[in-house]
């Protein structure tokens, strides 16, 4: 546990509300409403490398990865259909408008191949739409068998990630954990994710996803992290048996609402369980976030 408090605290210098990110998920369907197929979503992703984006990753002929000059980046999330963007930090004031000028280059790559953006949590497909695009997520296909993880490549989020001062995080998540209910009225992917947990065979405690929403101390914090053991290779270990744990990693592997993170010597709080839906909505869930985080 250790191990986590120095992750969470060595170092760290950041000021609540001063830098963000967003991450936002955008599934494309054709002139029929049905999911693209892996060969559009490729075509989408290398009209973006030939105007004004750049290849990352790719895996075999793949395009996997793309990044502008400011270092937002581009990416598969699961599905075939499904691309991310992913900005670089900024200011809540500019983090919105970062967003939607790399959305507005996506829309413009999907136009080109006849595809659209489906704005909605869920799209509505019987087929299996997973799409494998690197080693980790072939690890986590190996962990948790196709038949759990294949629904959460049907869904799409929008999650804001806000730099804290450190002796303001705990009180920040406790906040949000206490409108956890006005976060799940429109979240409908909440089922999806739950069923994931049950139905992977990797055998994950039920607490993995959600979590928590009320802490003490960042110590309290960090012990029910410990509680969960670590993905190395195929299958799970005690944390405390990992001698060389790639904290990043770890944590992204533990799919709580509300989540501390680190970037840099900045301490940041994630918040993940909010549905994509239209463009013109961003505004009103970041404004419900930071009205939240200001108390």
């Amino acid at each position: 546990m250790q191990r986590l408090i120095s992750y969470f605290t060595d170092g760290i210098s950041s000021q609540t509300l001063k830098t963000m990110g967003i991450e936002i998920e955008t599934q494309f369907v054709d002139k029929e409403g049905k999911a693209i197929q892996t060969r559009t979503s490729q075509q989408m992703l290398d009209y973006l490398a030939k105007n004004g984006w750049s290849i990352e990753c790719r895996k075999g002929d793949l395009i996997t990865i793309l990044s502008d000059e400011d270092d937002n980046k581009m990416f598969y999330e699961l599905g075939r259909h499904n691309i991310e963007i992913s900005t670089t930090t900024t200011t809540p004031s500019l983090a919105l408008d970062v967003a939607r000028e790399c959305l507005s280059q996506l829309y413009e790559a999907a136009h080109v191949v006849s595809a659209k953006p489906y704005f909605g949590p869920i799209v509505p497909s019987d087929e299996d739409l997973l799409i494998i695009p690197d080693e980790r997520d072939a690890i986590w296909l190996k962990l948790d068998g196709r038949s759990a993880l294949a629904p959460l490549a049907n869904t799409s989020s929008i999650q804001f990630t806000l730099s804290v001062a450190p002796q303001e995080a705990i009180g920040v998540l406790n906040r949000l954990g206490e409108q956890i209910d006005s976060f799940m009225t429109d979240y409908p992917q909440d089922t999806i994710w739950k069923r994931y947990i049950m139905d992977s065979s990797a055998g994950y405690r039920s607490d993995r996803y959600g979590g928590p929403l009320s802490f003490k101390s960042l110590d309290e914090y960090c012990s029910a992290l410990a509680q969960h053991d670590v993905v190395q290779g195929t299958h799970l270990v005690r944390l405390s048996d990992v001698k060389n744990l790639n904290v990043p990693l770890y944590l992204r592997s533990i799919w709580w609402h509300f989540r501390l993170k680190r970037y840099g010597d900045a301490l940041c709080v994630e918040v993940r369980p909010m549905a994509r839906r239209r463009d013109k909505q961003f505004q009103q869930q970041l404004e419900k976030v930071l009205q939240i985080i200001r108390g």
